[in-house]
């Protein structure tokens, strides 16, 4: 009797295990051919300007994989597409998922551009915040920081550079500073409310120093390499609260921060 009744118990969990299988076995069937209903794209971008629209990546998707909507959900392939719009210059993250509803979500995070670069070409292309190169976009240019004057370099021929990661095989290398000190400068500007709002420009001279035109007043900044930031744009602004508060804001053509413990300032004829 114990043998029959062990027997039954077990046959049970087979059919329970068994119809619990095909249940689910069902399930998948049914969502794979679940008809997709809509297409949802979700843009962040942060505090940056639109480089990259909701009708860029729809057009790009349709391109690619036709019309979605109506196709069966397993015909999707959610990863190539992920994987696809990751490649975009403007995207930094990208996330797709599908509800049991049919529907399909696509989030994405653009990049954060905080300097655009003028090189002596008139060649235009933007750093992000995370030390990457991007191309402009001639439909949205970001309002942000620009660099020109002396640089040489150029987006197309160091495309795949890393600011945070220069030997990855492009033409930059540890010995070429420039673009490094551009995006320490930038970064430090673009984090500080105040130099935020009041640096529009910062250009770079034959010797590889940084002269910063502000927005208000009619001086230059003379910072020399983008090194002691924090003891040289404290000189500054002890300066602007101390001197030019009192003085006037367009009494001085140059202001000279790049020495030690000094400010230097050339006054207008």
């Amino acid at each position: 009797m114990k043998k029959f009744w062990k027997i039954a118990y077990v046959s049970l969990w087979i059919l329970l295990v068994g119809g619990a299988g095909v249940l689910v076995g069902f399930t998948g069937f049914e969502q794979y051919n679940r008809p997709c209903h809509r297409i949802y794209i979700t843009m962040d971008y942060g505090k940056a300007d639109k480089l990259v629209t909701k009708e860029d990546i729809d057009s790009l998707i349709r391109r690619s994989n036709g019309k979605l909507s109506g196709k069966p959900i397993g015909w999707v392939n959610i990863r190539q597409i992920e994987h696809m719009i990751k490649a975009q210059a403007y995207v930094e993250k990208v996330h797709i998922y599908e509800s049991l509803d049919g529907n399909i979500f696509v989030d994405i995070k653009q990049r954060e551009p905080i300097l655009r670069i003028i090189n002596n070409k008139y060649e235009t292309f933007y750093i992000d915040e995370s030390g990457r190169l991007l191309p402009p976009n001639p439909f949205f240019p970001a309002r942000v920081l620009v660099a020109n004057g002396n640089i040489s370099h150029s987006y197309a021929a160091n495309r795949n550079f890393r600011i945070e990661t220069p030997m990855m095989g492009d033409t930059l290398g540890p010995a070429d500073t420039l673009m490094l000190e551009l995006y320490k400068l930038a970064l430090y500007i673009n984090r500080d409310r105040f130099l935020k709002a009041q640096i529009d420009q910062i250009y770079v001279t034959p010797l590889a120093e940084f002269e910063l035109v502000p927005k208000v007043g009619n001086h230059v900044i003379m910072l020399g390499r983008a090194d002691n930031l924090d003891e040289k744009f404290k000189k500054l602004l002890a300066f602007y609260k101390k001197g030019l508060n009192v003085m006037g804001w367009n009494k001085y053509n140059y202001i000279n921060i790049k020495y030690r413990n000094q400010v230097v300032c050339s006054k207008l004829q």
